[in-house]
């Protein structure tokens, strides 16, 4: 799925974009995408990057990190990977003693075939990642087909090869009725799109009943304020259970 797609039915919004026209670039298998964070944006950026990237359904899944300098590292769940549609068991956590390391190990995943996504976390400078590094990693990614993603953080953006290059912001919650706190939310800026106009920017609302996100333009409903009865049975134990069968 390259090119343009708007997943949540054209309802977002760029600059001198028209409403109906306007439309959310996916981060395509057979490409590189950067993703910028500041500060405590990063986990809104990593959630983006393993919700929006493009997976081949039995795809492995390589992230790959340095020893944090100024941040505590993230931590994955396998509980919130299931909620984004990943299997745990597709996940491999690579750490590499540096960026350097890191940068050679990523070229490698994204070169092999049956790896759905490279995943890449990075902190500062990032020195050794120059238009010439971000070359090679498209290539790689061209020929795999697989999704590569290049997390930065705290980092000015450069020149590179990527097809996209976003800043993930996190952003407020809407409430639904009543006061109830509502599901996450970010900002996502495109900063940059080869092969089409940046400057979109779109409010983006996590729907943990759809398992994704979607534009906040959406009528919200409270999640299981709908669920009919016949969707609960009880169990053995007693205890209701939904029925997902």
């Amino acid at each position: 799925m390259a090119g343009i797609i708007s997943p949540w039915g054209g309802r977002s919004v760029g600059r001198g974009t028209p409403l109906a026209q306007a439309a959310m670039p996916a981060l395509a298998k057979g490409q590189l995408h950067e993703i910028h964070a500041q500060g405590a944006d990063w986990a809104a950026a990593l959630a983006f990057a393993l919700a929006m990237g493009e997976k081949a359904p039995d795809g492995a899944i390589f992230a790959l990190r340095t020893p944090r300098r100024h941040r505590l590292p993230m931590v994955f769940s396998g509980d919130g990977l299931t909620l984004l549609g990943i299997r745990p068991d597709r996940l491999t956590i690579v750490e590499a003693g540096s960026e350097k390391d890191m940068l050679r190990a990523g070229l490698e995943a994204a070169r092999c075939g049956g790896v759905g996504t490279v995943l890449m976390e990075s902190e500062g400078r990032f020195a050794d990642y120059d238009l010439t590094a971000s070359r090679r990693l498209v290539l790689a990614a061209e020929a795999s087909r697989a999704c590569v993603l290049l997390l930065r953080g705290d980092a000015e953006p450069r020149s590179s090869g990527a097809q996209t290059r976003w800043s993930i912001r996190s952003a407020p919650s809407e409430a639904w009725e009543a006061g109830a706190p509502g599901w996450p939310a970010i900002d996502a800026e495109l900063l940059r799109y080869r092969g089409g106009p940046a400057g979109g920017r779109w409010r983006l609302m996590w729907d943990e009943d759809d398992g994704r996100f979607r534009d906040s333009a959406r009528p919200q409903t409270l999640p299981g304020a709908v669920v009919p009865l016949s969707r609960l049975r009880t169990g053995a134990d007693g205890d209701a259970r939904r029925n997902v069968a």
